[in-house]
């Protein structure tokens, strides 16, 4: 068993805890990662007791649903490990973890790919040979290179005969063809009655004047640009405040039900956070939607992406960030 799956069971047991009503207690925890580990893990032992005793590991447990796939929990769990544990136990431990939160095993073996089964290559069609050549092929066959023979210029004659009636025929279907696309068509329905002295007419529905579309609406258009720019503006002048530790500047960006993704604890173990690639996914009235990708720098110089999408209310001053969640990681911590 690897260190993954040793997370993984120690996931499953936990969840089944759950279900059956029991609540955790940090004693049995700690009994039970004792029973988990084998020989190999022995070493992750001190690491397993101090992590299900952790603030962070209890803070997980607790959500709806308790333990989530969310990779900024890895991340808090990873660091209140580097803090007391050493290098190459916290490296072992990123692989519990991921386990331990239903996350992906960093070291998936790629899927073989079945190649396509080869086609045989395209057989080159034979050009046929013109008719003058196969003319000449059926000449020179009559032929015989011994002089003398009868009926030669017979043959001759007989073969020119037939390419002089070719030329003919194909000549005259040519010149049929061009003398019916010029001359004129004599479907009555093709032609119009010549207008009587004084007599009313009603203009052909084809050559009546369409009415020109309306013209788009440009204080809507501009309306809506203005508050994609503030939506924009927003959300990178927070990201800007939280990386700065300008905490009082970054509240004022987002209301009280996006507080929790947005707690200054967190982003205080980074050296940088930036947001970029913003684009609009939806607007409906004053509220637009935007995704973007966030970096987090990490004082070693390392750095994480994720994509994240965000509404923004832009009806105040500035434009509130009402609404964020987390999309994907876009690029591992490297």
């Amino acid at each position: 068993m690897n260190d993954y799956a040793l997370g993984a069971n120690l996931r499953r047991q936990i969840l089944s805890d759950l279900e059956r009503g029991l609540p955790l207690d940090g004693r049995r925890l700690q009994a039970l990662v004792g029973d988990f580990c084998g020989q190999s893990q022995l070493a992750l032992l001190p690491a397993l007791k101090y992590l299900v005793l952790a603030p962070g590991f209890s803070s997980a447990a607790s959500q709806h649903p308790p333990l989530p796939a969310d990779p900024r929990l890895q991340l808090r769990l990873q660091q209140e490990l580097n803090a007391v544990f050493a290098a190459p136990i916290c490296a072992r431990m990123d692989a519990v973890l991921r386990g331990l939160l239903g996350l992906q095993e960093a070291s998936a073996p790629a899927q073989a790919v079945t190649p396509w089964p080869s086609q045989p290559a395209p057989i080159p069609l034979q050009e046929e040979p013109p008719l003058e050549e196969e003319l000449a092929e059926e000449y020179n066959e009559e032929l015989e290179p011994a002089a003398g023979r009868r009926g030669s210029n017979g043959l001759v004659a007989v073969l020119s005969f037939m390419a002089g009636v070719l030329v003919v025929g194909v000549g005259g279907g040519l010149a049929w063809l061009i003398l019916q696309s010029t001359l004129p068509s004599r479907n009555p329905a093709d032609g119009q009655r010549p207008e009587l002295p004084g007599e009313l007419t009603t203009p052909r529905a084809d050559t009546a004047t369409t009415e020109a579309p309306p013209a788009p609406d440009l204080s809507q258009q501009a309306s809506s640009d203005t508050a994609t720019s503030q939506a924009f503006a927003s959300v990178e002048q927070l990201y800007n405040d939280l990386s700065l530790g300008n905490i009082q500047a970054a509240r004022q960006r987002f209301s009280a039900e996006a507080a929790d993704q947005f707690d200054p604890a967190f982003f205080r173990q980074f050296q940088r956070v930036s947001v970029d690639q913003l684009r609009t996914i939806g607007i409906n009235g004053s509220q637009v939607s935007l995704e973007g990708v966030v970096t987090f720098v990490y004082p070693d110089g390392t750095s994480q992406s994720e994509s994240r999408q965000f509404t923004v209310d832009t009806s105040t001053d500035p434009a509130l960030i009402t609404g964020s969640s987390f999309g994907q990681v876009t690029r591992g911590r490297q």
